[in-house]
């Protein structure tokens, strides 16, 4: 793995920043991903022209804010990415690799191309593919509870990391121009192999997910939800989050995501049997204290404890 510093001028309103080797950018996808990092490079890049590629109805909404200025449906896209010099699809899983066996042939004629898909491997296996050497699959590990394009931020992805997973044989300029938009743009790219990418945010990303729901639907069925208090919400923070975007992320990564959950149900099972030894409890416990402090540098970011 491969994690690069953040540029200095990265997130800075008004800091110089060096011109981005891309006069034409699309975002085939204007949700909340897509619909911040087009909004980014506007911001970071104003003489940048910006292509939108969504349904006619997000579209609309992307001119009237300004936020783009060519725009095309999906099934009328072809000549659009054919003229950009980067392409990045801001869709699911599946939806993007759909739209690359589409839009290959105009893929190949010159532009560099990306994705934000929260998986990896189906997504760079596809691009190898169809031979798209200027492909490299993308993920920047940045979102918020609520989707789509009226909660787009251009500063989504700021201090955020950014997977960059290239295949074996990718332009090595296409990689480098990625870097510098990421990091231009205030994150950190890191590169990591595809599956690696996957096996990873499993553990991080795609279990918490489950696991939440997993709760939820517990504290549902066991009829204990008027005994809700702070510690439930702070563990159902990311329940119910949107299944157009979560059924393409648990499809393609469900071996990485089937392990993640045999592992933590066998830790569960060694839990059950322990509740009463004080000091295998404490230290699960401080285990659990030491890793949030170092996600959060040692800020407590939920609900104080509950008094039981």
């Amino acid at each position: 793995m491969v994690d690069e510093a953040q540029h200095p001028a990265s997130g800075t309103p008004g800091a110089p920043l060096r011109p981005l080797p891309a006069a034409r950018v699309a975002f085939v996808g204007l949700g909340l991903v897509g619909g911040s990092l087009a909004k980014a490079t506007r911001r970071a890049w104003p003489g940048v022209t910006v292509i939108g590629v969504d349904r006619p109805a997000i579209l609309d909404v992307a001119r009237d804010a300004k936020l783009i200025d060519e725009a095309a449906p999906l099934d009328a896209a072809a000549d659009l990415v054919a003229g950009a010099d980067l392409v990045v699809f801001c869709l699911p899983v599946l939806g993007i690799a759909q739209c690359l066996e589409r839009l290959a042939p105009a893929l190949r004629v010159r532009a560099v191309a990306t994705d934000t898909g929260s998986t990896k491997r189906v997504i760079v296996e596809t691009a190898a593919r169809l031979g798209l050497r200027r492909f490299v699959g993308g993920h920047p590990m940045a979102g918020k509870s609520q989707g789509g394009l009226a909660h787009a931020d251009a500063a989504l992805v700021v201090g955020a990391r950014w997977f960059l997973c290239p295949a074996a044989g990718v332009d090595p300029a296409a990689l480098l121009l990625l870097r510098q938009w990421a990091r231009d743009l205030g994150a950190r790219p890191v590169e990591l192999d595809a599956a690696e990418h996957d096996r990873t945010v499993a553990l991080t990303s795609h279990l918490p997910h489950v696991v939440a729901n997993a709760i939820a639907e517990a504290v549902l069925d066991g009829g204990a939800l008027d005994a809700a208090g702070g510690s439930l919400r702070d563990v159902l923070k990311v329940a119910g989050a949107p299944f157009e975007t979560w059924g393409d992320t648990l499809a393609t990564n469900a071996e990485a995501v089937r392990a993640a959950l045999e592992d933590l149900r066998e830790r569960l099972g060694v839990i059950a049997d322990s509740l009463e030894d004080r000091e295998r409890m404490r230290d699960l416990f401080a285990r659990g204290r030491a890793c949030r402090e170092r996600i959060t540098g040692g800020e407590r970011t939920t609900s104080p404890p509950e008094r039981t």
